[in-house]
């Protein structure tokens, strides 16, 4: 009887531990930032980082939605809800330690572009400092790096179409971002005005990635797919589809370094 007793406590333990693991649930945030990630033509999730994210979904036989959010917003949900899957998010030292780094997927350029017709010349922050106003993304990389230093002439909004009309209407002088991007949103604005590259800052690589406090087995099984992944050769292919399709949609030649491609 005490053996039946002890074998039906463990029993139970056994599936109050397994219900606990199931009872995981997991969100995967990302931004509108294309071609990484942004809603195509019927509102779905599209995107070379979005295809990595698929291919590992398929791997693990995960159905979680992929939400695309404000880039604040993503981040804030991270920092309070622990089972969060983020992706593309730039590697940073102040992210460091904030982070379990699972898997880079593209490098990106820090920049800052021009409307096409303007006579300024940017050579260094310091003539940064000099504009009337500057748009960024909230709680963009690029954001965040001239806040530390110093820059107190920066209009923070949600989208980089935003900045784009911002741009557009005169509300400033210059905006920050990098080619692949702006590319694709001007694509779809026909009222944009056409850019010049006045400067690059520095660039970043791009990872997956979920909060230190994230349940442990849950990154272990992404560790391990994403390891997978790119043993099996996927991750290249999927790098090479939209290599082309880059090339075939925007005439710009992307260059790729393995699995990563440089936006």
């Amino acid at each position: 009887m005490l053996l039946r007793c002890c074998l039906l406590s463990l029993l139970l333990l056994c599936g109050a531990g397994a219900r606990a693991a199931e009872a995981v649930a997991l969100r995967i945030l990302t931004v509108e930032e294309p071609p990484a990630s942004f809603h195509d033509s019927a509102g779905q999730p599209d995107g070379f980082v979005v295809d990595i994210v698929k291919a590992l979904q398929r791997q693990l036989k995960d159905n979680t939605l992929i939400e695309l959010l404000p880039e604040g917003r993503a981040m804030l949900t991270a920092q309070q809800e622990p089972d969060v899957l983020l992706f593309s998010f730039s590697r940073t030292a102040e992210r460091e330690a904030l982070y379990h780094w699972l898997l880079p997927v593209l490098q990106k350029r820090w920049q800052i572009y021009l409307p096409a017709q303007s006579r300024l010349q940017l050579n260094s922050l310091a003539d940064l400092r000099q504009l009337n106003a500057i748009g960024v993304v909230r709680g963009d990389v690029r954001e965040s790096y001239l806040l530390q230093q110093g820059f107190t002439n920066l209009v923070a909004v949600t989208s980089h179409q935003q900045n784009l009309q911002m741009l557009n209407s005169g509300r400033v002088d210059a905006i920050a971002g990098d080619s692949l991007e702006l590319a694709y949103q001007l694509r779809q604005s026909q009222q944009a005005t056409p850019l010049k590259l006045a400067l690059t800052l520095r660039s970043s690589n791009v990872y997956l990635m979920m909060p230190k406090n994230a349940d442990a087995g849950l990154v272990t099984r992404w560790q391990q797919a994403a390891k997978a992944l790119q043993q099996s050769g996927e991750l290249e292919q999927i790098a090479v589809q939209w290599q082309q399709r880059i090339r075939q949609e925007l005439q710009i030649n992307v260059q790729r370094d393995g699995h990563l491609l440089l936006f």
